[in-house]
Parts: structure tokens; sequence; C-alpha cells
């Protein structure tokens, strides 16, 4: 799971929980990106596996829906609670963390954290009521891709989240700034 727009995110959340910026520190009418990729050591091959993945998504899905209303009522109560969930996760982070010592490696431990990228997805469509939508694609054939990512994502299948009512609302196609962004990181 990873967030892929705005292609700050990263630098924002360091900044928030360093009190550099305040929640929320996503504009409004910026897109948000969120991404989830299924088949990471085998593929996505058989029917089987189409079939759990499908299930995967759907309880994801379910899973952000909950996060989405449970926001809805930290933003309207308490918006310091945000930034203490989000320590909460930091100590469980520096708790597993074998060598924490590198701090570098920490931050980026820490602001790429799938439970930290959801909670900022859920609480910033909370914050301003907006849609969302979610679009599953694959699993991915040669053809489908540019050859330059077939080792990401051939036989792979991805979960893409934007925070507009449909694809149709978005200025670009939903594939593409996923695929720019994987290229860069």
């Amino acid at each position: 799971m990873g967030m892929f727009l705005p292609s700050d995110i990263y630098e924002r959340i360091s900044n928030f929980l360093n009190g550099n910026i305040d929640f929320p520190f996503i504009k409004e009418e910026e897109v948000m990106g969120i991404f989830f990729l299924f088949g990471k050591s085998y593929g996505v091959k058989s029917n089987t596996d189409v079939l759990t993945v499908k299930d995967i998504v759907r309880r994801t899905i379910d899973q952000i829906k909950r996060e989405i209303l449970l926001s809805k009522k930290i933003i309207e109560s308490n918006i310091d609670l945000i930034k203490e969930n989000y320590h909460r996760r930091i100590l469980q982070i520096y708790s597993e963390a074998e060598d924490f010592s590198y701090d570098e490696y920490i931050n980026k431990r820490i602001t790429r954290d799938p439970s930290i990228l959801m909670s900022c997805y859920s609480q910033h469509i909370a914050n301003y009521k907006q849609n969302y939508f979610f679009e599953i694609i694959g699993p991915i054939k040669k053809n489908q891709i540019d050859t330059k990512l077939n080792n990401k994502f051939l036989e792979r299948m991805i979960m893409l989240s934007y925070n507009c009512k449909n694809s149709e609302m978005l200025p670009f196609n939903t594939f593409e700034p996923f695929s720019k962004w994987i290229i860069n990181n």
C-alpha cells in the first residue's frame, strides 16, 4: 500500500508530525491517490488467485470506508486526536524496528507506513466530505503496460483509489500518475 498523490506527501506527513504544518495538510482541490499491489511474490495467475485478491480488495475497501467514518467523528470532536493517533503508530514502528538509530531510515519507514498513509487519505476525505472511488486493474498482461514496468506489474493486480466521484472527474488516466510515480520511486 502506498500513496502517490500529492507527489510530496511523504514530506508533508513528516512536516505535520514535526509540528511544522497543521491538519489538513492537503488542500481540498488537490487530487489524492493511493494504491494496493497484489501478487508480489507469485503473481495473480489462476482464477482462484483472482478471487482471493477480489476478496482482499473488498475487505480493504470496507476498512477504508470504516476509517473515513471514524475520521468524520474525530474531526468533528477533537482534531488533535489525529496527530495523537499518528504518534501512537510511530511508537509501534519504533518498537518493531530492529535498528532505529538511523534517522533517515526510520523517518522513511514512518512516512511510508501503510497505516499512516491510509489514515491520511481517509482523514482528508472525511475532512472535506469528498467522494472517492476504487479501480481494480489486472492481472496485468505483457501487452497492457510499458515494457519497463513489466518487472513491477506483470501478472499482478492493482487497486487504485482517488478522492473524487469517478475517473471521468480526473484530468488524467487513472494509471498514468501511478506508473510515473512507480518509475521515479
